[in-house]
């Protein structure tokens, strides 16, 4: 897979996911779903990027760091008693795995944190309690300072909420070299069999939960790792059909229609289905190197790199503007324009000052670092 062919299909999917979940918390204030009729559940699923997010990266995780599909040292001695031709990875690369991965999501998520307690702690300071005060407690920011909000102890969303699934991620980016060497010990069929057993058990959690996979906070990690090993394991077994034609047409159409066909009819297990196989169809155009899918699209790569700190960007504008709103006794549906507007203007702006001024320093911070100190 080449560099261009990652960007411009694989980040364009980012900025989609992050849009369709966008779109999805706005439209739970203004109904706006409702036009479509029988395809509201278009913008009804849209938590459903967040299903897609996991698969992609967990997919694009084991593409970009095949070395580490080796067991962990001193760690899996039995695995390579088993299969001499595994050979563990050095310390130092499991190292710069872990700080490149942090540096990728704490640094955003830190300062989305004090943005919030400045805001918070302002509002209280003028008589402005937030709607639902007990979100923004001692505990809550604990959990969230260390990243475990998603991991079960937390029962609403408290702080940033969207942060939970970045708690998740990291959950996930700290089991990677573990669950990739597991993946990588067995010949390529049986990552097959694995995408099997993960989508069995997100089918399960789908009915268990009520016929929906809108689940956060004490159930995320459920929801997460199934479809996270499934987008790794789809890079195990994807050199095994990437060449025929047929498989990539089948795989592309296949998404397509389950993907808007679970989402329209409300049937989450369907959709995330669907994501699986778009996916599996980019990676495999990507793989065999045709030109990528979704063709040269510059300004949606530049809103794929933006995704993350959109993605975390969005509660606080919504926090400021339900609050001016309770000020001037409006309510975002009587002045749906205002709130749309303001929304994706104040998402927007938050975004690209976190991108420019925190993500993407401190991600060069980081390899730097990393190149003085982390001989890999």
């Amino acid at each position: 897979m080449t560099a261009k062919q990652e960007i411009t299909d694989l980040t364009i999917c980012r900025a989609a996911f992050a849009a369709w979940v966008f779109t999805y918390h706005i439209d739970l204030y203004l109904n706006f779903s409702a036009w479509l009729g029988p395809f509201a559940g278009l913008i009804r699923r849209g938590y459903l990027g967040v299903d897609g997010f996991f698969i992609l990266s967990g997919l694009i995780l084991a593409r970009v760091h095949p070395e580490l599909g080796s067991p962990a040292p001193t760690r899996f001695d039995f695995m390579r008693a088993l299969n001499p031709a595994f050979k563990a990875p050095p310390r130092a690369q499991l190292v710069a795995f872990w700080v490149r991965r942090l540096a990728r999501l704490y640094p955003v998520h830190l300062a989305t944190l004090l943005i919030l307690l400045g805001l918070v702690a302002a509002g209280f300071a003028l008589g402005w309690v937030p709607r639902d005060p007990g979100r923004f407690g001692l505990s809550a920011l604990l959990q969230n300072l260390f990243l475990v909000q998603g991991w079960g102890a937390a029962t609403q969303g408290a702080w940033n909420y969207p942060s939970w699934s970045i708690s998740t991620e990291w959950a996930g980016y700290l089991l990677f070299p573990l669950l990739w060497a597991a993946l990588n010990f067995f010949e390529p069929i049986v990552a097959v069999q694995a995408s099997i057993i993960c989508f069995t058990v997100v089918g399960l959690v789908f009915f268990a939960h009520h016929d929906s996979l809108n689940l956060t906070y004490t159930l995320g990690l459920v929801r997460f790792f199934p479809e996270f090993i499934a987008g790794m394991a789809m890079v195990r077994f994807v050199p095994l059909c990437a060449d025929v034609q047929a498989v990539r047409r089948l795989a592309l159409v296949a998404g397509l229609v389950l993907s808007v066909g679970g989402a329209a009819l409300g049937v989450d297990l369907l959709a995330v289905t669907g994501l699986w196989a778009l996916l599996f169809a980019l990676l495999m155009q990507a793989d065999t190197g045709w030109p990528p899918l979704l063709g040269e699209r510059a300004l949606l790569r530049r809103l794929g790199l933006l995704s993350y700190s959109f993605y975390m960007s969005f509660a606080i504008p919504e926090l400021v503007l339900c609050q001016l709103f309770r000020r001037a006794g409006w309510t975002p549906a009587s002045h749906a324009a205002v709130f749309a507007a303001g929304m994706v203007a104040g998402t927007f702006v938050l975004a690209i000052l976190l991108y420019t001024a925190v993500e993407r320093p401190c991600r060069r911070a980081a390899e730097n670092w990393l190149a003085a100190r982390v001989p890999v």
